[in-house]
């Protein structure tokens, strides 16, 4: 396809770039929604999907008690 419809590659590769920076967007807001809870002392994380966000709810807890290690885990 790369040899040929060079036309395509171009076309994919901008829509790929224009995802990368929304994607990129979402991640720093969410990031900063987040630190903005944790300065509050507010929990916001759920609702996890289970199975397969088991794994998140773990992760939170580490990185609240990681960013503040004098609040108590929940």
């Amino acid at each position: 396809i790369a040899a040929f419809e060079r036309e395509f590659v171009e076309a994919q590769q901008a829509a790929y770039m224009e995802t990368c920076t929304e994607d990129d967007e979402i991640a720093e807001r969410m990031d900063a929604g987040r630190h903005a809870l944790l300065q509050r002392g507010d929990n916001e994380v759920g609702p996890y999907q289970s199975p397969m966000e088991d794994g998140m709810q773990h992760f939170h807890e580490w990185y609240r008690g990681t960013m503040n290690p004098d609040r108590p885990r929940a």
